[in-house]
């Protein structure tokens, strides 16, 4: 029997960021599609600056899936993703508010830059 290994969405960026950063320039997301919607509201650090955790919606075509995104620090800079443990859909949507959350910070911090990703159709 084969397994198919599911990659979770993710976007590593580089450079001068980490969570404080991020957290101090974060801004909501309100994106209207002609099928749905993608939100973000509130965000939350931990009191050790090292994660944030995102409230997230993704709507398409009625069926809203509701779920945490997060960033955490690494050593090189930062990683976006579903928090840990969540099974959740990962439709297009979903992957989509990732993004967008990437490319707020990309156009808010300075010298900083996608390293690794999933998300590459999202990002453009």
């Amino acid at each position: 029997m084969s397994y198919k290994v599911i990659e979770m969405p993710h976007v590593v960026l580089t450079g001068d960021i980490d969570s404080e950063k991020s957290f101090n320039v974060l801004e909501d997301i309100m994106i209207k599609l002609p099928d749905g919607l993608l939100k973000t509201t509130n965000h939350y650090l931990d009191k050790n600056k090292q994660s944030i955790l995102i409230e997230s919606l993704a709507i398409q075509n009625g069926n809203k899936i509701g779920f945490l995104a997060m960033i955490n620090n690494r050593e090189d800079g930062i990683v976006i993703r579903i928090y840990p443990g969540l099974d959740i859909e990962k439709t297009d949507r979903v992957k989509q508010i990732l993004a967008e959350i990437a490319k707020k910070l990309l156009n808010k911090i300075p010298k900083i830059s996608v390293d690794k990703t999933n998300l590459q159709e999202f990002l453009r």
